[in-house]
């Protein structure tokens, strides 16, 4: 039942069988043949011009070497709550969840920092925190001050790639206006692909660490993320920027859908 029916529950399974065994007997009893509960990954419904241009993506640069790679610039935005996003643990006695002295005062919509940043093999790139809204206008500054300078760093003397996804305030007339007259080689990068992004894995180390310091204000956040950011590891970021022609290879080897990454 559970082959056939793959978001079934132990539960479930139980229930409908009727079996005279607990639900936790049915749950080791797939244990054992390698049917293990996990949460369902969640992909975007990619409709056939989205596969095309994923798999166009991957098969046209799914060729470079890893050296080539380490001459793209990869960036994006993320956005990072004072009081995190994960779970929050207290020690309680039994009949006491409710109690005031045991539950959180965390906000309905806790105060955050947005960040954009950059990075390639060489090392991060320059990185601006942000609060508030995110239009072309701010994105346009974003990249006068920071991107150009992030390039002439790493590649003073080389030829360099930017990535960028298709967010409106990335492909706004503005932004195309800005890219062609500084001269920005731009990939072609297809719609909905965090998977073909390594910065999204960045993201969620850089989440993990600045959450474990425990901001409990604005402007620590912003320090804290300062920090943090300047203090990755040129290995994990060359790793990160190596990945590419796997990430490729793994969105072919799947028809176009989303890769394990």
């Amino acid at each position: 039942m559970a082959e056939e029916e793959k978001f079934i529950t132990p539960k479930q399974i139980t229930a409908q069988l009727e079996l005279p065994v607990s639900t936790r007997t049915v749950r080791r009893r797939l244990d054992e043949v390698d049917l293990h509960g996990r949460v369902a990954r969640a992909e975007y419904p990619f409709d056939e011009n989205d596969i095309r241009r994923r798999l166009s993506f991957a098969e046209g640069y799914g060729d470079w070497s890893e050296e080539k790679w380490e001459r793209v610039i990869f960036s994006d935005e993320t956005h990072i709550e004072i009081w995190g996003r994960t779970k929050v643990w207290v020690q309680r006695p039994p009949g006491t969840a409710f109690d005031d002295e045991y539950m959180t005062n965390r906000m309905p919509h806790s105060e955050r920092v947005s960040l954009w940043g950059c990075f390639c093999a060489r090392g991060v790139g320059q990185a601006e925190i942000f609060v508030g809204a995110f239009d072309a206008a701010r994105y346009v500054d974003i990249l006068q001050h920071n991107l150009i300078q992030t390039a002439l760093h790493f590649y003073p003397r080389e030829q360099w790639f930017f990535q960028q996804d298709n967010a409106p305030q990335h492909t706004s007339r503005a932004a195309r206006s800005w890219f062609h007259n500084h001269g920005v080689t731009l990939l072609d990068f297809p719609p909905y692909s965090p998977d073909l992004n390594p910065i999204e894995n960045l993201w969620s180390i850089v989440k993990m660490r600045v959450e474990k310091r425990l901001a409990r204000t604005t402007d620590e956040l912003e320090r804290i993320l300062k920090e943090e950011w300047e203090a990755l590891d040129e290995n994990l970021l060359r790793t990160l920027a190596h990945s590419m022609p796997a990430r490729c290879a793994a969105v072919i080897a799947n028809n176009g859908h989303k890769a394990a990454y």
